[in-house]
């Protein structure tokens, strides 16, 4: 075989489950049947077994840890900030697709002092009542309504947060590092977990002023270097979008984002802070047909991963239609060529990985 599964193994399992705890069977593991690696035997191979545990991810009890240790971090914040501030959840621990045992959870701090509007949509898509709906026609009514110019300076309350924030966090943790641009780093101890606190304002884009409904909401956040707030992100629309969707795939869309993370973090060709982030192998994963996996043993789910793959190396006007999870990015538009050559090392170890199964499966007839 091309690989040393053992290691690789050894290295999933440091990764995903540090503690010991006890795994959870994939869906139907035990009763569907691949198309492709029909042999029983292959069960025992430890190409299979890598394959599996690389989709699994991360025990349930260690990310329980993972989130109250963010819950302890909000409390010691919460006490000081009291009502100006309101607490969120952003990452790849809240969709279950997270494989590494350091960077657990972000803790998102948003002030409830100001929010960012998108006031020239809003008035421009008022003007054409006509495209709306009523309750889409009322919505938007009411928010113009109640919008006002913020008479304080958003900057300077984000920034005071930001300091505040700091003061507490040294003052309880031993391992803070406040030099990050976007984020504190903490330490927590018990239970041994990181988390990011990251500062942040609320955007009412036009589709969350139509709707009202809070995963809609964008946040923009605060970069402590610049002073400045970053492009709108919509994390809460992507996490809803990627939880409903594996439910509707039974657990597959997840499977696929995993075993894509852990190949691209065993790659020796590709920096872990390179050009492909998590960020983009959702939205890789997201964009496959849900019709070519909907059902799919869980082996069955690396040719579907493959061949995307060779789609996007191979079919530009393809890549170039494929956004993020939010919809409001092309994922391909910037740095096109270090992500190829990223997506080709990935594709190039997927197809290693295929051949050894095949290989296996053939020995064991």
């Amino acid at each position: 075989m091309s690989k040393n599964y053992y290691q690789l193994i050894n290295r999933v399992d440091q990764r995903s489950n540090p503690d010991l705890f006890q795994m959870k069977a994939l869906y139907a593991e035990e009763n569907a049947t691949s198309k492709l690696f029909e042999n029983k035997k292959l069960a025992n191979a430890v190409v299979y077994i890598y394959v599996q545990k690389a989709m699994k991810g991360v025990a349930p009890d260690y990310t329980t840890n993972s989130k109250i240790a963010a819950n302890q971090v909000e409390a010691h914040l919460k006490k000081s900030h009291g009502k100006e501030v309101h607490f969120e959840r952003q990452g790849s621990v809240m969709t279950n697709t997270h494989i590494l045992k350091d960077n657990d959870i972000d803790l998102v701090q948003i002030t409830n002092k100001s929010k960012g509007v998108d006031h020239v949509r809003l008035q421009s898509t008022l003007a054409n009542p006509s495209l709306l709906n009523p309750i889409e026609h009322k919505n938007l009514k009411k928010h113009s309504d109640d919008f006002s110019q913020y008479a304080g300076n958003q900057l300077s309350d984000l920034k005071n947060i930001r300091t505040q924030s700091e003061i507490i966090l040294e003052s309880t943790y031993k391992e803070v590092d406040i030099q990050k641009e976007n984020s504190i780093y903490v330490l927590v101890s018990s239970p041994k977990r990181d988390v990011d606190v990251v500062i942040a304002t609320y955007y009412k884009g036009i589709d969350y002023m139509k709707t009202n409904l809070n995963h809609r909401r964008g946040i923009q956040i605060y970069n402590k270097k610049l002073d400045s707030l970053s492009n709108v992100d919509y994390p809460f629309w992507s996490i809803k979008r990627i939880n409903e969707r594996s439910i509707l795939t039974n657990g597959r869309l997840k499977n696929m984002i995993r075993f894509m993370k852990n190949v691209k973090y065993d790659c020796d060709t590709i920096d872990n802070k390179g050009a492909i982030r998590s960020f983009h192998i959702n939205a890789i994963c997201y964009n496959i047909d849900v019709k070519r996996y909907q059902y799919a043993y869980f082996l069955d789910l690396l040719p579907v991963i493959n061949d995307e793959l060779i789609q996007i190396l191979n079919n530009k006007s393809y890549r170039d239609n494929i956004k993020s999870v939010d919809g409001t990015e092309i994922i391909f538009e910037k740095d096109c060529d270090k992500k190829l050559l990223e997506i080709s090392f990935l594709q190039f170890e997927i197809s290693q990985i295929l051949t050894d199964l095949d290989l296996k499966n053939k020995n064991f007839i």
